[in-house]
């Protein structure tokens, strides 16, 4: 996947990965089976995702949502500091890392663009599908992700 993302959008459409594949042009209902495709990859994060195609469709549902989590690892450092300092007691890194990463795709989102987290909250609320934990209690994370790459990056567009 590394390698993937310096591809061109135009080489990537010609070679789509696993997970573009499996979240391609679906919505609705389709949108949560691509979500339970992705997580297959991408662990609980696809499936957040796939509750966020089913809810809100558009850019959620297609390839670019997908493609949007590739650099996550470049911020790894930041978000686990951030854990550190602000995080749960209730929870470790790795369950926050959802919150971080749903956030993190959020912010690149392209019909957010210019939006504040409070904006784009209810989607994100609305479309929130997670087997152990609330959205309530990923808030913090989802915001913190959210305006990191809203703030610091390039969306990524349709």
């Amino acid at each position: 996947m590394a390698d993937r993302k310096h591809m061109s959008d135009e080489a990537r459409d010609e070679n789509p990965g696993l997970g573009e594949q499996a979240g391609e042009g679906v919505g609705g209902i389709g949108g949560t089976l691509a979500g339970a495709g992705i997580g297959s990859i991408a662990g609980p994060v696809g499936t957040v995702i796939g509750g966020l195609a089913g809810a809100i469709g558009g850019w959620w549902a297609g390839e670019k949502a997908g493609r949007a989590m590739e650099d996550m690892g470049d911020h790894e450092d930041d978000y686990r500091r951030h854990h550190r300092e602000a995080g749960s007691k209730d929870f470790d890194y790795d369950e926050a890392r959802v919150g971080y990463g749903i956030g993190h795709i959020a912010g690149r989102n392209p019909d957010y663009k210019g939006r504040g987290f409070n904006d784009v909250e209810p989607d994100l609320r609305r479309g929130w599908r997670h087997e152990n934990r609330d959205y309530d209690s990923m808030r913090p994370y989802v915001q913190y992700g959210y305006e990191r790459t809203s703030k610091t990056t390039k969306t990524t567009k349709d």
